[in-house]
């Protein structure tokens, strides 16, 4: 070896010595040529081996590791080859890399630990952006230069209708249609004015509609990246949330301030009566709830009547009746708070009988209440289905016009009932303060005539007197207590109670005479019609004489029954005054017999009049309402 190779080699070594990197050179027989002290350090020799010794000897973990099977691999093809491996002694990552040449292999030992870890915080941060750009949300994409989609993830390919492999990259960049609040289309897209500024956008909001033909409402933001900092933007990420549900939402939101405020409007009219407010607000709730009906309903004894209606369907109009078996809202009565059927096919209601009856597609349904006491619904249905449940601010709605009725159809009941008795006690009034004092004055007239005169013969005229005050006052105070109303309603035998009142009335007196033919059996309040047989026979009594027969029989042509007799009878002229409160035809008549038995009557929705008997006398006919076609 001449010097200047010699030198050469020296400084090479040097070098090789002070390098932070394991170096060992060895032969083609893998004998030790030449080893740098840091080759000890890694691979764990306490000294550096002696040249001319075994590489497989010195370091005889390598033999049957990676890296000896790198070195085996360089020096039998030519090629340098790298090996990375986790040495347990150092609990630490190399790397070794084999170069060969003529002489045999040249090989140096890096530790890469630092590298490694670096490498798998990088790796574990990548794989927890990608886990966040899949999960998040908001829909994430990525644009290029022209605005073409390059990446997206799922909710952003949901949000926007965009096809993605397996991997997520896009291979189907769609044509969406954009539009602005009016509906109008937008001149460009957010991210194209991203492209043409170089600024960012926030929180812009438009809606889109995709090339599957939904609608929706979204809000974009994007900021530009640019590969130069100084240089044109190459590519847009755009972050995309869907507005569409907060819209509807707001959208509700104005639909039931604005339905609200016009409930108060309506509600507040005393310009209106309540037909007239019940009927708007019908409207008001068809608009709100995008249905053809709104109608209120009474429900008694198993039927169901439409009180008012608004829409256009052949079964749902005022006074049209049915069994309420056969109704929706016999399923409403039966729930707790609303009844609502968004899509009846679709849940079930086309085999039920309401349905086929009546074929309502939606309905949404509440009970009203007066005075504690189910009174009917309240409803807004539709022949064709909805494609959405209500929502509970519809429902709320609904909830709230039917407690607006339940308590103005309240009111309105106690108003009347107030009204009734303040015409009672009117009544009441009148009688203490006029009819009383005739008899009164008379009765006073006639114990002082006998106290001057000793005549007792006028005490009789003024115990008839008192007596005919004290059944002014029987009558008028049954008027007072009851007046319109039946309280008890049960099944009456009317025979069994005229018998009863006869008996009352006679005390089984011969010179009258009882005919009982067969009457029904009516529901009605036992001791009301007691005592409507007790004044129209008292009546009999008193206007025919001794010797009368009273009749009670059934109604040959329509539904009730009669009283006659064969006294002198009414005069026609007269007959439908003997009904009004202080008129009689007998001078020892207090002319509220009558009276009494019309307020009866209509406490039980009977019509009563007064026309000739067969036999010349006088009859008196009640009459019940038309049978009701769906009665059992």
């Amino acid at each position: 070896m001449s010097e200047p190779e010699s030198d050469e080699r020296a400084a090479a070594q040097s070098a090789l010595r002070r390098m932070t990197d394991g170096f060992v050179a060895v032969d083609r027989e893998w004998r030790v040529t030449f080893c740098n002290e840091r080759v000890s350090d890694l691979l764990g020799n306490e000294h550096v081996p002696e040249l001319g010794t075994s590489l497989w000897e010195a370091y005889p973990r390598l033999r049957d590791n990676e890296f000896g099977a790198a070195y085996r691999r360089a020096m039998s093809s030519g090629e340098p080859q790298t090996a990375e491996a986790y040495y347990d002694f150092f609990g630490g990552w190399f790397q070794a890399t084999a170069y060969p040449d003529e002489e045999g292999l040249s090989v140096y030992f890096r530790d890469v630990t630092e590298r490694r870890q670096l490498e798998a915080e990088l790796r574990r941060e990548n794989e927890l952006r990608e886990r966040v750009f899949e999960t998040t949300p908001t829909g994430v994409l990525v644009l290029d230069d022209e605005g073409r989609v390059e990446r997206a993830n799922e909710r952003a390919a949901e949000l926007l209708g965009i096809d993605t492999d397996p991997d997520g990259l896009t291979y189907d960049s769609p044509e969406w249609e954009t539009f602005d609040e009016d509906g109008e289309p937008l001149d460009r897209y957010p991210v194209e004015t991203v492209l043409e500024t170089g600024q960012p956008v926030e929180n812009v909001e438009h809606g889109i509609e995709a090339g599957d033909g939904s609608r929706r409402w979204l809000s974009v933001s994007a900021t530009p990246i640019a590969d130069d900092p100084d240089g044109e933007p190459t590519r847009v990420v755009a972050v995309v949330a869907d507005r569409t549900e907060q819209r509807q939402l707001e959208t509700q939101l104005r639909e039931s301030a604005a339905s609200l405020h016009r409930l108060y409007e309506v509600a507040g009219d005393p310009g209106l009566s309540f037909e007239e407010k019940l009927q708007e607000l019908l409207r008001v709730g068809r608009e709100r709830l995008g249905v053809e009906l709104g109608f209120l309903t009474r429900i008694e004894d198993g039927v169901q009547t439409i009180a008012e209606a608004v829409g256009d369907h052949h079964r749902v109009q005022t006074g049209e009746s049915c069994p309420l078996s056969q109704a929706y809202c016999s399923r409403t009565v039966e729930s707790d708070g609303l009844l609502a059927v968004y899509d009846a096919e679709a849940e079930g209601w086309v085999g039920t009988e309401p349905y086929q009856v009546f074929e309502l597609g939606a309905y949404v349904g509440g009970k009203v209440f007066v005075d504690d006491e189910l009174y009917g619904t309240l409803c807004f249905a539709d022949a064709d289905p909805r494609g959405e449940s209500f929502s509970g601010a519809e429902a709320s709605f609904v909830e709230l016009l039917t407690q607006w009725v339940s308590y103005e159809l309240d009111r309105r009941e106690r108003h009347s009932r107030i009204e009734r008795q303040n015409e009672r006690l009117d009544e009441f009034a009148s009688v203490v303060s006029h009819d009383l004092r005739n008899p009164l004055n008379v009765a006073a007239a006639r114990v002082e005539m006998a106290a001057e005169t000793g005549d007792t013969s006028h005490l009789a005229d003024a115990r008839d007197a008192l007596d005919r005050m004290d059944e002014l006052i029987d009558d008028v105070l049954s008027l007072a207590r009851h007046g319109d109303e039946v309280v008890d309603a049960e099944p009456v035998p009317l025979g069994d109670a005229a018998e009863r009142a006869w008996q009352n009335v006679t005390g089984g007196d011969r010179d009258a005479t009882l005919v009982v033919a067969d009457p029904p059996t009516v529901r009605g309040d036992d001791s009301r019609i007691l005592q409507l047989f007790e004044k129209l026979f008292g009546n009999a009594v008193n206007h025919a004489g001794p010797g009368v027969t009273v009749t009670v029989g059934t109604l040959t042509h329509e539904e009730g029954f009669f009283v006659a007799d064969d006294g002198p009878g009414i005069p026609p002229s007269e007959r439908e005054q003997v009904f009004e409160r202080g008129y009689s035809t007998a001078d020892n008549g207090t002319g509220f017999g009558l009276g009494v038995v019309a307020k009866i009557a209509s406490a039980h929705d009977w019509t009563v009049r007064a026309v000739e008997s067969e036999d010349g006398g006088a009859r008196f006919e009640l009459v019940a309402p038309a049978a009701d076609p769906f009665d059992g």
